[in-house]
């Protein structure tokens, strides 16, 4: 390997991680903050939310590496320009488009199979614990642990939940407040309470206290008083979906799924594992045509003076114009199964086009020896 391969390498490495921790960090950051109503409405404890934020980072980087890729290798490419490298390249008696291709292939390759992981493995399992977190939290209901000191707790929309103090297994000053009933809320009132189980089902023993329950029909309140009262929390515990949705299985599942089964009689949910797969296979090798594209900036200059305003912008534009369609045509996929063969197609023809336009120089990299 040459000394300028190892160099381009070592720098377009060097911006690709910056890239790739400010704009994954942004994401990552956004994606915490917009979840960061389960400390306070399902009031989750820190670590719970930690390690539910930590699985949101695979489907983050699986967003931010190839415009990480395009970007570095763009930025790399005109500060090559601004610091006269590229003319230095050229005159040297070697083109500036095959002496950097090698590089950025090697490069490409690297963040290919590293992506080509992620999709295939990481990504969907951290997708699938991301379910099961959300399930086990949105379906744990009312427990100890949940509860804090002078503060409103609603595990449903229908039930809040007020303490003043809790010490070991009891808690202390209780307000509760019941509208699964519209017609007739309930309000108790108790000086303490324990969690109790009963023949498998979880009950709030309450202690010295008051009912008021109010008829909306009658417009009337009335009160009952208790020393004992076990309140059923069955009732209040959430049901939430466990279904597992396409993202969420792991490839070997999608595989075992499907196989043996003609494409014609796939249902609705085998269509979406269908499109699924093939895009954790497709989507990667984008990458080879994201990190190519800038190399066009060099065949849009037609003398080394020339401004590269223009080129930087074409080839932004061109990628962005990709990713919509790569987006589009992963949703089609859906639809309709049998577009995949386009969509195996399109990146292959898009790499193929790129080459071609960068003139048939460039298969002067396959056939010399390291430069």
């Amino acid at each position: 390997m040459s000394r300028f391969t190892t160099y381009a390498i070592k720098e377009i490495s060097s911006s690709f991680l910056f890239l790739s921790v400010l704009l994954s960090g942004i994401l990552w950051l956004g994606q915490g903050l917009r979840h960061i109503d389960l400390l306070t409405t399902n009031n989750v404890s820190i670590e719970t939310y930690t390690s539910y934020v930590v699985l949101l980072l695979p489907k983050i980087i699986l967003l931010t590496f190839p415009v990480c890729v395009f970007l570095s290798i763009l930025f790399n490419l005109n500060r090559l320009r601004n610091d006269s490298e590229l003319i230095i390249l050229g005159t040297s008696g070697k083109s500036e488009k095959n002496i950097l291709i090698k590089p950025i292939i090697l490069f490409s390759t690297i963040i290919y199979s590293f992506i080509m992981i992620f999709s295939l493995f990481v990504a969907p399992h951290s997708l699938k614990e991301l379910r099961y977190k959300i399930i086990d939290i949105r379906s744990s209901g009312v427990h100890m642990s949940l509860l804090k000191e002078k503060k409103f707790i609603s595990p449903t929309s229908e039930f809040t939940i007020f303490l003043q103090e809790k010490k070991n297994d009891e808690i202390f000053g209780l307000l509760i407040h019941d509208q699964s009933n519209p017609d007739s809320p309930q309000t108790y009132i108790a000086e303490k309470g324990e969690f109790i189980n009963l023949n498998n089902v979880e009950f709030l023993r309450l202690f010295n206290g008051t009912i008021q329950i109010y008829n909306n029909t009658e417009n009337r309140l009335s009160e009952v008083a208790f020393s004992t009262y076990d309140l059923n929390l069955l009732p209040y515990d959430k049901k939430e979906s466990t279904h597992i949705y396409p993202d969420e299985l792991s490839t070997d599942e999608i595989i075992n799924n499907l196989s043996m089964k003609p494409l014609k009689e796939f249902d609705k949910y085998e269509k979406e594992q269908f499109a699924v797969l093939h895009s954790r296979i497709i989507n990667p090798f984008y990458i080879f045509f994201y990190s190519l594209l800038p190399l066009l900036m060099i065949r849009f200059s037609a003398r080394p003076d020339d401004s590269w305003a223009y080129p930087i912008i074409t080839v932004s534009i061109i990628a962005f114009v990709v990713q919509i369609l790569q987006i589009t045509l992963s949703n089609l996929l859906i639809e309709n199964n049998y577009f995949v063969y386009f969509n195996y197609l399109f990146p292959l023809s898009l790499v193929m086009c790129v080459i071609i336009y960068l003139n048939q120089e460039i298969l002067y990299f396959f056939r010399k020896k390291n430069v």
